[in-house]
């Protein structure tokens, strides 16, 4: 499966770790799966880049293995809450993409500027991604003018 084939239903169960969603057929290993969806998700790399989401999730995630070696090096108990705070945070910024909004939330706004309902087990992936850029742009274009 490509970027181009995934329904954005699967590219959002997989990024859940529910690799298996990008089988096209009924077989197959989590080692296979996890390795088409690693495939699948270095297209999207190259096709959309690492995004400032992308750059924070990052950042959050380097906190939090920083926070992980001090704990297992000095038994610091304070260093867990710091930890699942951390986790916390990237939940957060992964359930919403850093922006106050889910994916389902986006279809809503994308659906009524295109005048036609999209279904997230339909649209794939990289239409997705792509409708999002554009109604940016869109929105970028029509704020700077008054």
């Amino acid at each position: 499966m490509e970027l181009d084939d995934i329904p954005l239903h699967n590219f959002i169960k997989c990024q859940k770790g529910e690799y298996e969603f990008v089988r096209k057929g009924k077989s197959g290993t989590h080692e296979l799966d996890e390795s088409h969806w690693l495939d699948i998700y270095d297209q999207y790399i190259r096709e959309f880049g690492l995004g400032k989401l992308h750059s924070k999730l990052l950042e959050a995630m380097r906190k939090k293995a920083i926070l992980q070696c001090e704990y297992v090096e000095k038994r610091d108990k304070f260093k867990m809450t710091l930890i699942d705070m951390q986790i916390t945070k990237l939940e957060g910024m992964m359930s919403n993409a850093g922006s106050g909004i889910t994916i389902e939330q986006t279809l809503i706004h994308l659906s009524k500027w295109m005048g036609q309902w999209i279904d997230i087990k339909k649209i794939k992936a990289k239409e997705y991604f792509n409708l999002v850029r554009e109604y940016e742009r869109f929105n970028t274009k029509n704020n700077g003018k008054d």
